[in-house]
């Protein structure tokens, strides 16, 4: 039996993935627009630019570069952000690049749905940012500085959908041999009602979408790579940025905010290291990963302080999902449920079939975890720690223990709550949709 994966997100070096995911390829998309995506790389063989001008032929090559081990040149075109002091939708508008341009629509009616400065300004660091059909998953590369996202964040009707070319993440090869999978989640801290709708389009559950549907997921997805963009070339470094020579020589020699966290409070569990290698990075398996249990991974990572298994894959994704985690609460009010589960060993598996074998909720509570997001949120965002600090005030005190043995949508109501208060999530509530149906797709997210 091949499993449906639940382990999210992956991989780093020069492509730093952010959250991928998939299903089987689709019949409904043409043929003409069918390519392989090679191991997360991209064709890029239908994109232009947005908006004409006269950066277009420049955008678009520069977007292209990494594709022929090449980057791009300063001298012909510099990141958004250089001398701006807030960057505007309008400016990311004219650094689109999109295989269609239903997909920049989207993303643009989404970036204002959101409505965050704070958001925008981390654009900063980027040459451009590039939608096509056959992205999967999602990645920030050094190469080019720019950003590659997988429009099934976007699609927000089913002939949008259909113009994606759907295929499993490649990553998830990497996954086959563990006895336990991963799961994550956002749900609202007041409702413990999943945040963001699922991606993945349903005719009776899922049809079509609109700006406030795709907000909080895309939010979630942009702040983790732009966190990646803001790591690797910092606010200081951009404005030192010269007016020759290529990017990604420039960002190369440079000290990153992770090489900082690293120095200041690295992560300590070389077991999730070792068992983050093999599931994100594909690295071989050894009988040591081979035994680890779901319970055993819970322990080490409860003792440690990252937070998500995620973060143990490059210490760029242990930046990113720290991050992420800081931005979805800050906007959303929304908690991390993190959790090491079991395998449904049945063909015909809901997704409480899925065991809780290790979980909490509101990673970001732990004070070791909490520390380090704020460093990193305040290194990003050029806010003080005092700051960030008191915008996690309200989190609860500690994190809260997803009981063991219970099914993963079932662990989801961890709390009860003031029925009045499921109102509160403007434009994200799940009313009406199937609980087992709805997480099993975001599971794939």
């Amino acid at each position: 039996m091949k499993r449906r994966s639940i382990l999210t997100c992956a991989v780093s070096g020069l492509l730093l993935a952010g959250c991928g995911g998939g299903s089987d390829s689709s019949s409904d998309v043409p043929a003409s627009i069918v390519s392989p995506n090679v191991n997360g790389t991209p064709s890029l063989a239908s994109v232009s630019t947005y908006q004409t001008s006269m950066m277009s032929k420049d955008i678009e090559e520069c977007s292209k570069a990494f594709l022929v081990n090449s980057s791009c040149d300063l001298s012909v075109i510099k990141p958004l952000g250089v001398n701006q002091v807030n960057v505007t939708i309008e400016q990311i508008q004219e650094r689109l690049v999109v295989s269609h341009q239903w997909m920049a629509d989207s993303f643009i009616e989404a970036l204002k749905e959101i409505n965050d400065q704070d958001l925008l300004n981390l654009f900063k660091p980027l040459n451009s940012i590039v939608i096509s059909y056959d992205i999967r998953p999602s990645f920030y590369t050094t190469s080019t500085a720019s950003m590659y996202i997988d429009p099934k964040y976007v699609w927000r009707n089913k002939s949008e959908w259909d113009s994606i070319h759907k295929q499993e993440d490649y990553r998830n090869d990497f996954q086959t041999e563990f006895t336990f999978d991963k799961a994550q989640r956002y749900v609202h801290e007041a409702t413990n009602d999943y945040v963001s709708y699922s991606n993945t389009y349903t005719p009776l559950r899922n049809e079509s979408r609109g700006a406030n549907h795709i907000a909080p997921g895309l939010f979630r997805l942009l702040s983790h790579e732009l966190a990646h963009a803001n790591d690797f070339l910092q606010e200081h470094d951009l404005t030192q940025i010269p007016s020759f020579g290529y990017i990604a020589n420039y960002i190369h020699p440079l000290k990153k905010l992770n090489h900082e966290l690293i120095e200041r409070d690295p992560l300590t569990s070389n077991l999730l290291i070792k068992a983050a290698q093999i599931a994100f990075q594909g690295e071989s398996m050894t009988n040591e990963i081979r035994r680890l249990t779901g319970e055993v991974a819970g322990d080490e990572f409860e003792a440690d302080k990252a937070a998500a298994f995620y973060s143990y894959s490059s210490p760029a994704e242990d930046v990113a999902m720290l991050f992420e985690a800081y931005m979805m609460y800050k906007k959303y009010s929304a908690l991390s449920d993190v959790a090491f589960v079991s395998i449904p060993q049945i063909e015909d598996y809901s997704c409480n079939d899925w065991k809780v074998q290790w979980g909490q909720r509101s990673r970001l509570s732990d004070n070791d975890v909490k520390d380090r997001a704020v460093f990193v949120a305040s290194s990003i965002l050029g806010k003080s720690e005092l700051t960030i600090r008191a915008e996690l005030a309200s989190l609860p005190a500690v994190p809260e223990v997803l009981n063991v043995g219970q099914g993963w949508c079932a662990s989801q109501k961890l709390m009860d709550v003031n029925p009045e208060a499921r109102s509160v999530i403007s434009g994200a509530s799940m009313t009406g949709f199937s609980e087992n149906a709805r997480y099993l797709e975001d599971l794939e997210n």
